[in-house]
Parts: C-alpha cells; sequence; structure tokens
C-alpha cells in the first residue's frame, strides 16, 4: 500500500522526523521480530544494494581510518 496516496506519507515522515518516531524505530529495530526483518531484506538484491549505498555514512559514524573502510568496503563490495 502507498501511503503518500492517503495523506499518510507526509505524517509519517514528520513523525519519524521527531525524537520519539526515532526511539520507536530503535526499539523495533531492536527487537528480534525487527533483526528479522532486518536480515530478510538484505538477503534481497535491493536490500544489499540499500546497504552498500549507506554503509560508508555508518563507517564514518564509527571514527574509523580511511584504510579500514576502503578494507570493509571493499571486502564487502568483492563477497556481493
Amino acid at each position: 500500500m502507498a501511503l503518500g496516496s492517503f495523506g499518510m506519507g507526509g505524517m509519517v515522515s514528520k513523525y519519524l522526523a521527531t525524537p520519539e518516531g526515532q526511539a520507536a524505530v530503535l526499539n523495533y529495530l531492536t527487537s528480534d521480530e525487527g533483526i528479522a526483518m532486518l536480515k530478510k531484506f538484505i538477503a534481497t538484491p535491493g536490500g544489499q544494494k540499500t546497504m552498500l549505498s549507506i554503509l560508508p555514512s555508518i563507517l564514518d559514524g564509527l571514527s574509523l581510518s580511511s584504510e579500514v573502510k576502503d578494507a570493509v568496503l571493499d571486502s564487502i563490495e568483492k563477497s556481493v
């Protein structure tokens, strides 16, 4: 279902931009159900493409050296 067609897309986006919305997402994604959903998504070609596109930002947040970031990205790209 396309939530935007019912005008809910904007409401959902606004909620997710709030601290409460972000906490709700974090709580879901760290639950058993959320982790299972992420594993299933990451196993798909679209999920792998998405993860590769956001991985640099995640690695930047970990304050790793550029050499380590490059090694991680290279090893993942070779395995996909």
